[in-house]
């Protein structure tokens, strides 16, 4: 009983992990709301969530050693409520007060993304840590498609409304509260010597590097599709919404079935994932209609629900249980920091090399999944030999 209560709550929490994808829905909305503010200033409200995140991810691992982690996710659920809520009431009134919202947004993001994870590696072992993390990773998406649609439909009669979807805060941070028990420091406020705690190593750190440029370009899409849909007339936020959905659904299905994916593929499985995520970066470039962004969406659903929880286990399980927290901040930041950084990276080389024309970043995307989903199968089999060896 006492697990099942465990599960329901790291599961409600997982439910709203995606919460911030919202905002990719809006930004043509918040574009025309604020005239005469930069482009890159208006992708910050959807990855300044990143930049935070990356903060408070690196920085919740090492923490949770001498707090809590009951109590630091509580803490983070509070931000996420107070930031959607900024965004609701005062969110019109300036650029600047958007991204305030933003930064206790990104709080949240960073923190429970983390904490999620690192509840699962302390409460569950083996294949059943594994296919607890694909679950997670369901009800992530699951989540995030339910609350993507609402907000769609919101955004459609004001776009600041969007933000009420943040009001599920609430009863998680009640089921947290009561079923998630208050776990005791790693630490417990005593020093404890490097070796008992163990280290990182050389799969930690790869992965991390995977998981930083996967988020370089991944995240073309969410950061561009609103404004790709706009520009070529396929609809509006509400259209948006509804293919950041499509996103969700795809990696809700996908995140059901990780557990059995994971033990077919095994090192094959990050790969692959990038490798579909690239193929519908190339539907978009070359096709471009409204029926391709949704086969798009559905390839880039997969791959999310993939890499992400894939990478989480492979680095999760390279090191000593004491530093499992560590490791999974490590993996988190550095999501965090390529998704914030993607869109910097794409407007720069964008506007140097293809005089600013959208649809360039998803083939420069394209280029960079297949690419890096060529050198993880290299590495990959390089320490699959080094280990027979």
């Amino acid at each position: 009983m006492k697990k099942k209560r465990i599960k329901f709550a790291i599961l409600s929490i997982s439910s709203i992990i995606l919460i911030w994808l919202t905002a990719s829905a809006i930004l043509a909305d918040v574009q025309a709301h604020f005239p005469g503010v930069d482009q890159s200033l208006i992708q910050m409200v959807l990855t300044i969530p990143s930049l935070f995140g990356l903060i408070f991810a690196f920085a919740s691992g090492p923490i949770s050693m001498k707090i809590p982690k009951k109590t630091i996710v509580i803490f983070a659920l509070t931000s996420g409520l107070t930031g959607g809520m900024v965004a609701l009431f005062w969110g019109t009134a300036s650029i600047w007060v958007l991204l305030f919202s933003s930064v206790l947004i990104g709080i949240a993001q960073g923190i429970i993304t983390t904490m999620s994870m690192a509840l699962i590696a302390h409460y569950y072992t083996g294949a059943e840590c594994g296919a607890m993390m694909g679950l997670q990773s369901a009800f992530a998406n699951g989540g995030s498609m339910v609350l993507l649609f609402i907000s769609g439909i919101l955004a459609g009669v004001q776009w600041n409304y969007s933000y009420l979807v943040y009001l599920a805060f609430i009863p998680v941070i009640f089921i947290t509260m009561k079923y998630l028990p208050k776990d005791q420091p790693t630490l417990d406020g005593e020093e404890q010597h490097i070796e008992k705690i163990g280290k990182l190593n050389g799969t930690v750190y790869f992965t991390a590097l995977v998981m930083f440029l996967f988020g370089v370009f991944s995240f073309v899409f969410q950061t561009n599709i609103a404004l790709l849909v706009v520009s070529k007339g396929f609809g509006d936020a509400t259209t948006s919404g509804f293919i950041n959905t499509t996103i969700s659904a795809a990696g809700m299905v996908t995140g059901i079935l990780f557990g059995g994916l994971l033990r077919t593929l095994k090192s094959l499985m990050i790969p692959v994932a990038l490798f579909i995520q690239g193929m519908g970066m190339v539907l978009v470039f070359t096709i471009g209609t409204l029926p391709a962004l949704f086969i798009a969406a559905i390839c880039l659903g997969i791959g999310l629900s993939t890499v992400m929880p894939a990478g989480t286990f492979i680095a999760s399980n390279a090191v000593s249980p004491l530093m499992r927290a560590t490791a999974i901040a490590i993996i988190t930041a550095a999501v965090n920091l390529g998704i914030f950084l993607s869109p910097i990276i794409m407007n720069v080389l964008v506007d140097t090399f293809a005089g600013g024309n959208l649809i360039f970043k998803f083939m420069i995307s394209a280029i960079g999944l297949f690419m890096l989903a060529l050198l993880t199968l290299i590495v990959n089999k390089l320490m699959v030999k080094k280990n027979c060896n």
